[in-house]
């Protein structure tokens, strides 16, 4: 059996894929495959996929799809049912992600060290244009976590799924919602229900790379609205008390903090009328996340700034006044050109 199946989703890449076809197959680690799904590119993506098949025909297989759909969710989807992954583990990259060398080894050596379902990674977030690094994330976490754990710390790891290593089997029936923002997030609060072990390092592995023109930089309330109404089913459908804590917890960490931020900057959006939504959205379907100790800032205060700064977003919000974070972190962001990451 081969170990790691590695699914690149692929859209109009042609300045970036072939770095990192390129990394991968620089890996210390070899037994991989590779499965590479193309959204119907129009420039010379395609062409330089099949250069590298030409170079590695035993390790590429592709799906060069007939008409676009648009959302990596949809791509990842459809892979998932293809029938051709052979891997133990596999893992999502974008064809733009950027690997240190040891990237796959250290993943699966973690993983296969600890039994684990999945093994996660640090990384950083980089400028494409600049190579400017603008935050670390994804440290600090315990090498194993027993799986529900009886804290807040799965609300603090990250919803993508670039760096994690999935163990196939835990898979089943998940599959990615279908819309464009926060997918992965959903997608990864799934695969914890059927996880029993998560193992961490704080090796960053994998460099994400920010693009002016990237999804998350236009986001629209569609996605929004679609995103909340999966994070409710979600969190809905949860039996395990200590789960459906931290996936509330996350739900205000992506609905109520991060996609404010982005919104902010779209200028066809209002976003005292965003704020408004989402103070009732929280209203309604959570009650405000009553009786759920992961709010209590006896339980933030452990993470220090960052956990009494989400203290301070719900307690704003409960008095309906997080606009002034939002003015606050307009502030933050262009004088120091950082980005604060709960």
């Amino acid at each position: 059996m081969i170990k790691i199946t590695v699914i690149i989703t692929t859209y109009n890449l042609e300045n970036l894929i072939s770095k990192c076809l390129k990394e991968l197959f620089s890996q210390t680690f070899i037994d991989f495959e590779i499965i590479i799904i193309d959204d119907c590119s129009t420039d010379n993506t395609k062409n330089i996929i099949n250069e590298f098949i030409i170079k590695y025909p035993e390790r590429i297989q592709t799906i060069y799809l007939e008409k676009n759909q648009g959302y990596a969710s949809k791509l990842r989807n459809i892979v998932i049912d293809s029938g051709k992954i052979k891997g133990e583990y596999i893992i999502f990259l974008d064809g733009d992600d950027s690997l240190e060398n040891n990237f796959l080894e250290n993943l699966y050596k973690l993983a296969n060290e600890t039994n684990s379902d999945l093994s996660i990674c640090a990384y950083d977030r980089v400028i494409l244009e600049t190579g400017y690094v603008l935050c670390k994330e994804m440290q600090g976490f315990p090498k194993i976590l027993n799986i529900p754990p009886e804290n807040d710390i799965l609300s603090f790891v990250n919803g993508a799924l670039w760096n994690k290593l999935i163990k196939t089997s835990i898979i089943g029936d998940i599959r990615d919602p279908d819309f464009r923002v926060g997918d992965d997030t959903c997608f990864s609060l799934k695969l914890y229900k059927n996880c029993k072990l998560i193992a961490f390092t704080d090796e960053i592995l994998i460099h994400y790379q920010v693009r002016r023109d990237s999804v998350i930089n236009t986001i629209e309330l569609e996605n929004v609205y679609s995103l909340a109404d999966e994070f409710f089913n979600i969190y809905n459908n949860c039996n395990d008390k200590y789960l459906k804590y931290s996936i509330g917890l996350s739900a205000f960490i992506h609905i109520g903090i991060s996609m404010p931020i982005r919104i902010k900057n779209n200028r066809n959006i209002s976003i005292k009328k965003h704020l408004i939504w989402t103070y009732n959205y929280f209203e309604n379907k959570y009650i405000f996340f009553k009786n759920n100790i992961f709010f209590k800032l006896k339980s933030l205060k452990k993470h220090g700034i960052k956990g009494f700064g989400l203290w301070m977003c719900f307690c704003l919000y409960k008095i309906k006044l997080f606009g002034i974070f939002i003015s606050l972190y307009n502030v933050y962001t262009i004088l120091l050109k950082k980005e604060i990451k709960f």
